[in-house]
């Protein structure tokens, strides 16, 4: 059972010091400095001890502080407290879990690739989320550990971890066939997304 999070002195000392320490912190982490990454694991882990985070840097506009549950459906609460009880912070975006990624990443395995367009998904709709069958392009019981890996990295990074978890229920895999033809319940992975949010908007989105 998920204990609840630390005090909530923890939680406030954390965002004061993101919110004090900000642009030090923006300047190592551009300058790719392990030490500073270090420094914000610690301090996230006295605040959110259960929690993991990840930090998206853009160039203009504010930088994205991600809290996640890392996939962990039971922390998910924890991961909405946390995020809801942040406070406006100059320069940063809160985000609760791992957002949508995108769509035109390619994931390359020794000499093979990986793309969402090489990943199709039939699905079928049930009262308790959405099943899947994972068609990967080339699967054959050699690369079969290697390339379901992959497959499964593109498809949390297509919907997201709020998505992966709370809306997509069992999966299966099998192999793309060489010329697949689309249906309204069968497409490249690329359409899940847009799919899912045909059905209902996303909540972790």
């Amino acid at each position: 059972m998920v204990k609840p999070m630390e005090d909530a002195a923890s939680a406030r000392a954390f965002w004061d010091w993101l919110s004090r320490d900000g642009e030090r912190i923006k300047s190592g982490l551009a300058r790719d400095q392990q030490e500073i990454r270090e420094e914000i694991h610690q301090a996230f882990e006295r605040a959110f001890p259960q929690l993991v985070w990840e930090i998206a840097v853009t160039e203009d506009g504010p930088w994205t502080f991600c809290i996640s549950a890392d996939g962990d459906r039971e922390k998910f609460p924890l991961v909405e407290r946390a995020a809801a009880e942040a406070p406006d912070l100059p320069g940063w975006h809160i985000q609760a879990f791992r957002p949508r990624g995108d769509l035109d990443c390619t994931i390359c395995m020794d000499d093979k690739e990986l793309s969402c367009d090489d990943v199709w998904c039939a699905v079928q709709p049930s009262d308790h989320g959405l099943n899947l069958c994972l068609q990967i392009k080339g699967l054959d019981e050699d690369n079969a550990e290697m390339l379901i890996g992959a497959a499964f990295i593109l498809l949390d990074n297509a919907v997201g971890e709020y998505d992966a978890v709370m809306r997509i229920g069992d999966v299966e895999i099998d192999v793309l066939p060489d010329e697949p033809i689309p249906h309204p319940l069968y497409f490249p992975l690329h359409e899940l997304p847009a799919y899912l949010d045909r059905a209902a908007p996303s909540a972790g989105n």
